[in-house]
C-alpha cells in the first residue's frame, strides 16, 4: 500500500490490471459481435421485408386472376345453360309440331 492524498491506496499488480485489460478485450469482442449481428440482422429483416411485398404483390395478382376466371367461369355457365334452354325449346317444339 502506499499513501496518496491523505488516502490509503492499494497498488494494483499487474497481473490485475492485466486482468482487467483482458476483461476489456472480451466485452470489446463481445460488443462487436452483438454489433455485427445486429447488422447482420438488420439487413436480413430489410431483405426478407422486400420478399414479403413482393410476394404479397404476387398474392394480391392471383387473387385477381382467380376472381376474373371464375367471372369468366360463371359467364360461360350462363351461355351453356342459355343453350341448352333453347336447344331445350326447339325439341319441345318439333314434338309439339310433330304431335299436332
Amino acid at each position: 500500500m502506499f499513501r496518496f492524498d491523505g488516502e490509503w491506496k492499494e497498488r494494483k499488480g499487474t497481473r490485475e490490471v492485466e486482468g482487467e485489460i483482458d476483461k476489456f478485450a472480451v466485452l470489446e469482442e463481445k460488443i462487436t459481435q452483438f454489433v455485427e449481428a445486429y447488422a447482420s440482422l438488420s439487413a436480413e429483416k430489410t431483405a426478407l421485408g422486400k420478399k414479403l411485398a413482393q410476394k404479397e404483390m404476387e398474392v394480391q395478382g392471383l387473387m385477381e386472376k382467380v376472381a376474373r376466371l371464375s367471372q369468366e367461369r360463371e359467364a360461360d355457365r350462363e351461355r351453356v345453360e342459355g343453350l341448352l334452354n333453347r336447344l331445350d325449346r326447339v325439341i319441345s317444339f318439333k314434338d309439339v309440331v310433330h304431335k299436332g
